[in-house]
């Protein structure tokens, strides 16, 4: 997959394209619908599929004091964009002269000169351009006009409520992973590297693995069964996150206890999936107290891998 920094980039050489546009926040089912049918589409007209992306978040431009956090790492965006079979990615700078683009010429320098599109997928709600004045409608015409053709996707419901990147940020965001996995087509994750800790877990009998992350949107704190991804393979977790009250209240961490689990890993770069949330953080009265509720934990997590049918890989 090519990743382009910007439109005018030299290195973006296509005679025809297929594209589809937005931010993509968490890349959710209806983002995936959007990529799925630009690539479909891309290979029966022999062009390459183009995902024009933008940052950073427009918002974080246009109104900083509504700008959302974002769900997924940039790096974490590109695999699963590359996953997804998407060709190539302009990865946009928004900046203010960017947003002062007009809609028409938007189309008409963006996505005929520089793209040379055959077709575009959108949302039903698209708006861009300054203003946001652009529409569906303005695009179907402009169509027309310059030869191209337009696609749409309808919202996707979920327990009857439409998907969106805005409503899985505050799910995740109150701790309940388990309701935004049919939304996103797979469970929350975050990535990292694996930090150095004060291995109080090994000292319980609970060694953990402690995550340091650049991730935006973090679960509610508490603890959760998790899948922890090292490599090519996947092991069976319990993680904790917050502040560690009952060692006195120190910086929000993200650890993880990972079942079967021996390697020397600190350094590596891993990847951390939000099953189910099974509590609370809590103060306990001692280390012992703690150690026993952990066992407890691990015994909840157990049932939740069980019943999901959630296996370690091989």
């Amino acid at each position: 997959m090519q990743i382009v920094r910007h439109i005018d980039d030299p290195t973006l050489a296509v005679i025809g394209s297929v594209v589809t546009l937005g931010n993509f926040d968490g890349i959710h089912l209806g983002h995936q619908a959007l990529i799925g049918g630009a690539v479909a589409d891309a290979k029966k007209l022999g062009v390459p599929s183009v995902v024009l992306t933008f940052e950073p978040h427009p918002l974080k431009v246009l109104a900083p004091e509504r700008a959302p956090q974002m769900l997924l790492s940039h790096k974490d965006k590109m695999q699963l964009l590359q996953s997804l079979g998407a060709e190539i990615v302009v990865v946009q700078k928004f900046d203010l002269p960017f947003a002062q683009i007009s809609a028409e010429n938007f189309v008409r320098g963006v996505l005929i000169d520089r793209l040379k599109i055959r077709k575009i997928w959108v949302g039903q709600d698209l708006r861009f351009g300054q203003g946001r004045r652009g529409s569906v409608a303005d695009l179907r015409r402009w169509g027309a006009e310059l030869g191209f053709a337009v696609s749409t996707v309808d919202a996707i419901l979920v327990d009857n409520a439409r998907v969106s990147s805005s409503r899985i940020r505050q799910l995740v965001g109150d701790g309940y992973v388990d309701r935004v996995e049919p939304m996103l087509g797979r469970y929350h994750f975050i990535s990292g590297h694996v930090g150095g800790g004060h291995r109080r877990g090994r000292e319980l009998g609970f060694p953990t693995a402690n995550i340091a992350t650049r991730a935006e949107v973090l679960p509610l704190d508490g603890i959760y069964a998790t899948l922890f991804h090292f490599g090519n393979r996947q092991w069976l977790s319990v993680s904790s996150i917050g502040i560690n009250p009952t060692f006195g209240a120190g910086p929000r961490t993200v650890e993880s206890f990972i079942f079967s689990f021996d390697q020397d890993i600190y350094g590596e770069a891993v990847r951390l999936s939000f099953v189910k949330r099974i509590r609370e953080e809590k103060k306990f009265s001692s280390a012992d107290e703690l150690s026993q509720q952990i066992r407890r934990d691990v015994e909840a997590a157990n049932g939740i891998f069980r019943q999901l049918n959630l296996r370690p890989s091989v």
